[in-house]
């Protein structure tokens, strides 16, 4: 395998060989819905691309340009929302035993599982990291975090950390997530179509919110969300009885119908209640040149740059006259917006993330060969 070469082009790192693990659910990359799996699936091709040996655990009809390691059909597909309870951890961690018992062929493990791969970690002695992509602020999350300390934690917004920071954890880095975003470009925005809302069919991401914002604003809305089987019941009683003329409930949408359907949005709407650690929605969005108008929540102001790419609210009130002055944001500023949120530079940072624990690990007996040149050199 060749030697991966820094972006000037001179000097040449060792190739890394890297265990991607994720979680279950949905087939990476998922065929609708499905932030984390898109990431992984995002993250897996770059580093292919980038020349790393990648290797992936993961659901068996992922689509990756890593090696593929196939475990149980996407559970999504398949499970009720019993199973998905109380069957679904034991798979995952019936994965996690088996990266464990192949460590010896990786230089890094990088986990998405969140709590799940924690007591496997410190188990592990190929270095390994863990991307937490859920919400920390969950009284279970903060008795168990603490339990592994010392366990390597990336975090995808700053504002994630905010639960715990009280908490002695090792952090590693943020990292912002990252897509390939090309497409979203070819799209032309249209500043007067509808008000767009993408996402599931859940309380915590506000699809009342975004109904009461149309209904205000006497903008149609189109609703691109996916109802989860655990969320029938609310979407049933609480959301679909409000649903007007004025919405259009389109439903869980493909990767191929985003970009017409974020660039034919005048605004998308982000009524996120909730610490969302990063949300995707709002930077694909952004590629398409479509404004986004959101609650002041999670990490709304690390992603959208208030009267420059949207408009940051702190309630249905402040979201409803944002409406009305969103022909002030220029689609060009919400591209330019966009391009912070790269697949490469997500890879780039990554792989710093990598190559900082291969740097500190102490040599071993069997670690991988990119791991014993880099901790006899001192290579970053």
């Amino acid at each position: 395998m060749p030697a991966v070469r820094t972006k000037g082009g001179t000097g040449a790192r060792p190739p890394l060989r890297i265990a991607q693990v994720a979680p279950l659910y949905e087939a990476v990359p998922p065929g609708a819905y499905g932030g984390t799996e898109r990431v992984i699936a995002t993250l897996c091709d770059g580093l292919a691309a980038q020349g790393h040996d990648v290797t992936l655990f993961g659901p068996a009809t992922s689509d990756t340009a890593a090696r593929l390691v196939a475990f149980e059909k996407p559970l999504r597909e398949r499970f009720s929302a019993d199973e998905m309870a109380g069957v679904a951890p034991h798979l995952h961690l019936e994965m996690m035993a088996e990266v464990a018992a192949r460590a010896g062929e990786f230089d890094v493990i990088h986990s998405h599982l969140d709590l799940l791969a924690l007591p496997f970690t410190p188990l592990i002695a190929t270095p390994s990291v863990l991307t937490l992509h859920g919400r920390l602020d969950l009284d279970f999350v903060r008795e168990l975090l603490p339990r592994y300390g010392s366990v390597p934690l990336v975090s995808i917004s700053n504002d994630q950390r905010r639960a715990v920071e009280d908490l002695d954890l090792t952090w590693a880095s943020t990292v912002y997530n990252g897509l390939d975003l090309g497409h979203y470009r070819d799209v032309p925005h249209d500043p007067d179509g509808y008000l767009g809302f993408v996402g599931r069919i859940a309380e915590e991401k506000g699809p009342l919110a975004a109904i009461e914002v149309s209904r205000r604003t006497g903008l149609p809305l189109r609703m691109a969300a996916k109802v989860d089987p655990t969320d029938v019941r609310y979407y049933e009683d609480e959301v679909a009885p409000h649903m007007g003329s004025h919405v259009d409930f389109v439903g869980e949408i493909t990767e191929d119908e985003k970009p017409a359907f974020y660039a034919g949005a005048r605004a998308t709407l982000f009524p996120s209640d909730w610490p969302e650690p990063f949300g995707l929605v709002m930077i694909e969005s952004l590629a398409a040149g479509t404004p986004v108008i959101a609650l002041r929540r999670g990490s709304v102001p690390e992603v959208i740059e208030h009267g420059v790419t949207g408009f940051i609210c702190d309630d249905v009130d402040d979201m409803a006259d944002a409406v009305s002055r969103i022909d002030q944001i220029d689609p060009d500023a919400c591209r330019r917006g966009a391009e912070r949120f790269t697949a490469e530079r997500m890879c780039r940072e990554y792989v710093d993330v990598y190559r900082t624990l291969l740097r500190t690990r102490r040599p071993g007996p069997g670690q991988g060969v990119a791991q014993q040149l880099l901790s006899a050199t001192g290579e970053n």
